[in-house]
């Protein structure tokens, strides 16, 4: 057995796969050494056996058949052609290679060279990097958000689960599609348009929230918070966007019906407590409808007379026109108090607010026998309020502390003060204290609770939507005891900040 040339034998050293020279009964003569480091033999103890050895037992068999074959009648199923097979390493384990075997030129009998080049560790990478793939789209499906992902020209290149439940569309029907034609809603879709031309031109990788409205295949638009990021390639250039979004409809429809519930609930309590102060406003109505009865008798009085004392009639038409307009003005109190108006803030001062509701609360103290007194401090900072929201709080406030005097008083009338005052961080402080029983601890931990109430006949929902009212002001309603005794309910309103020019 000849064996290869000096030359033949340097290329195949150089040869980076694993390289075997086999001549035409199948003996290896020449084993390169990455075939040394691939199947774990030295050439040594390859040369001169047949190259089957490195064979799995399947390939084992037909091996010599197939040299025969070849040079009885030059038929070969392998010769220049590349394939995979498994191979077999001296401790017995299989592997995967990619076989490549050629003839050797000018040489009689025929030698052979193969070239193997283990494909067992890419083909694994392959396999672990489709497992993960697999792992990455369960993830995808399982979560509860819409996962979209698109290229820079908003053509989508992902579409999870969640999105396609959402959009009720099937998958290849969003793939491939525009995302900003084809699946937000018109109406919408100038901010859908602005929000991602925004991801695009962002220099930073932070997400961007926005919210717009998806519309699915059968017409029905649901209201989603988007949180974006743009994509980036390796050399840091912005190639699409990766969109999560959030499907809030059904809470914003829950928050709509509670606001909606809660309006309602307010305008109740303002027509309870109304009702509750009844018969201090007819007092209050009483006085000038009487006084105008009382002077417009007068001037029919006078204007019997012989001679008519114009001056007297004069001035008795003028306190009728006066007393007409306070008539007035405490019907349209009492309108804007029991009206289910919209919120309106506005920039109001707290103590022309209380002023203007003093004559409605003084009545109850008339009422209860009691005594309203202001004690507002001046000058105070505006405040951003709904103005007849906070005035049906003090109603509240003040007639919960009228009904808070017992039997057991002291005799002196019962007073309930309404307080301002500026406090340290400069926002103003309205507070409403009676120097009644007070609050026991049980009472004080649950005053704030809907439904619970210390009156025998109270339905338990004032104090709660008036804390709901005060909370909607960003601010808090609380209780502290007064001193030396009686409860004290107070709220702290953030003073007006003026907005920047």
């Amino acid at each position: 057995m000849t064996a290869p040339t000096p030359e033949v034998l340097a290329l195949l050293e150089a040869a980076f796969d694993a390289g075997v020279i086999i001549d035409d009964r199948g003996r290896i003569e020449a084993f390169n050494a990455s075939a040394e480091a691939m199947f774990g033999y030295r050439a040594a103890d390859t040369i001169g056996r047949n190259v089957s050895m490195l064979m799995t037992a399947t390939d084992r068999g037909g091996h010599d058949e197939h040299i025969k074959r070849y040079l009885v009648d030059g038929e070969s199923r392998v010769l220049g052609r590349g394939r995979d097979v498994r191979a077999q390493h001296r401790d017995g384990s299989e592997f995967s290679v990619f076989l490549s075997i050629g003839r050797i030129a000018n040489t009689s009998p025929p030698r052979f060279v193969g070239f193997l080049h283990d494909t067992s560790l890419r083909r694994k990478a392959l396999a672990t990097l489709e497992k993960e793939r697999q792992v990455n789209r369960l993830y995808l499906d399982l979560a509860q958000v819409m996962l979209v992902a698109t290229d820079r020209n908003g053509v989508v290149q992902l579409a999870n689960q969640r999105a396609i439940r959402v959009l009720k569309r099937g998958h290849s029907a969003i793939v491939d599609s525009n995302w900003l034609d084809s699946c937000v809603a018109p109406d919408d879709r100038a901010t859908a348009r602005s929000a991602f031309r925004a991801l695009l031109m962002s220099g930073h990788d932070e997400p961007q929230v926005c919210e717009y409205h998806v519309r699915s295949s059968d017409g029905e638009d649901r209201f989603i918070t988007w949180r974006g990021v743009a994509l980036r390639d390796s050399n840091n250039f912005v190639t699409g966007v990766m969109l999560s979004g959030e499907d809030i409809t059904d809470q914003r429809r829950a928050e709509n019906e509670a606001h909606r519930a809660l309006e309602r609930m307010n305008s109740v309590a303002r027509l309870a407590t109304m009702g509750e102060m009844a018969a201090g406003i007819s007092h209050e109505l009483n006085q000038p409808l009487a006084a105008i009865a009382n002077y417009a008798q007068a001037c029919v009085r006078f204007l019997r007379m012989p001679a008519p004392d114009l001056p007297e009639i004069s001035g008795a038409l003028e306190q009728i026109a006066g007393q007409a307009l306070r008539a007035g003005e405490i019907i349209r109190r009492i309108r804007s108090l029991v009206r289910n108006e919209d919120v309106r803030r506005e920039t109001q001062n707290i103590n022309e607010l209380i002023r203007e509701v003093h004559g409605l609360l003084a009545s109850d103290a008339r009422v209860h026998d009691g005594k309203l007194a202001l004690d507002l401090a001046s000058p105070l900072p505006n405040v951003t309020v709904d103005g007849v929201q906070i005035q049906q709080v003090l109603m509240n406030l003040v007639h919960n502390a009228f009904e808070a005097q017992t039997p057991e008083h002291d005799g002196a009338a019962f007073e309930v003060r309404i307080a301002t005052r500026a406090t340290v961080t400069g926002d103003v402080e309205v507070s409403v204290s009676d120097l009644g029983p007070g609050l026991a601890g049980e009472a004080e931990q649950k005053i704030f609770e809907p439904f619970f109430t210390t009156k025998a006949s109270g339905t338990g929902l004032g104090l709660a939507i008036s804390r709901s009212i005060i909370k909607a002001h960003d601010a808090r309603l609380g209780y502290r005891a007064n001193q030396p005794r009686g409860a004290c309910f107070y709220f702290v309103l953030p003073a007006h900040q003026e907005a920047p020019p």
